[in-house]
């Protein structure tokens, strides 16, 4: 870090990223607040107007979940640290980037579905989240002493997390008819990293 650049205590941007995840949250049940009136114009049962768009009702139960577990990484990233430099600040920054961006293509997925363009769209916002956030743990635990920076566990969930987005990524553009069941591998990083760790200490 150089002379001139100060450095941010870390709970304000952690409160920062609060609010902007706090608004992202928020955006992403406005399309479906949006149905009633049209369906109140068009005199739609109330019934129908579920019936007729669980896509977007779909889109917008995932993106939540999406939404709220990436902010709750990244709250427990500065649990442990006071004070974090300019790379973090940029780091951070293209993670508030995704964060915002990310009600466009769950848009897109109510209004499109499983089109291609679409999933590529929506998972690779999510692989650029998730890699921001690997990269401020990595920075974290470089600029910082051990008990003042995110845990090796916590990165290496960071790590997995985002090697499994990367492998959805992928088959999303190369497989098709693959939808949104590459997302799937999420749930896989934890127990893979877990078996690693039971190898790892047999092993020692």
């Amino acid at each position: 870090m150089s002379k001139s650049e100060t450095p941010l205590r870390a709970e304000r941007v952690k409160l920062f990223g609060d609010a902007v995840a706090a608004i992202a949250l928020t955006l992403l049940i406005l399309p479906l607040v949006d149905l009633v009136p049209e369906a109140i114009e068009k005199h739609e049962p109330a019934g129908e107007v579920i019936s007729t768009n669980l896509m977007p009702f779909g889109s917008f139960l995932l993106s939540f979940f999406v939404i709220w577990r990436i902010w709750t990484v990244h709250h427990r990233l500065f649990d442990r640290v006071e004070v974090v430099d300019a790379t973090v600040v940029r780091l951070n920054s293209l993670w508030l980037l995704c964060v915002v961006v990310l009600p466009f293509p769950a848009e897109l997925v109510g209004a499109y579905g499983a089109d291609r363009v679409v999933i590529a769209l929506y998972v690779g916002v999510l692989l650029a989240c998730s890699m921001t956030l690997a990269a401020m743990a990595i920075v974290l635990r470089r600029a910082n002493p051990p008990g003042a920076a995110p845990d090796r566990t916590a990165l290496e969930q960071l790590l997995g997390n985002a090697v499994c987005l990367a492998l959805a990524f992928l088959l999303a553009l190369v497989v098709p008819g693959a939808g949104y069941w590459p997302l799937l591998l999420l749930l896989v990083d934890g127990p893979v990293l877990a078996l690693v760790r039971r190898r790892g200490r047999v092993q020692a």
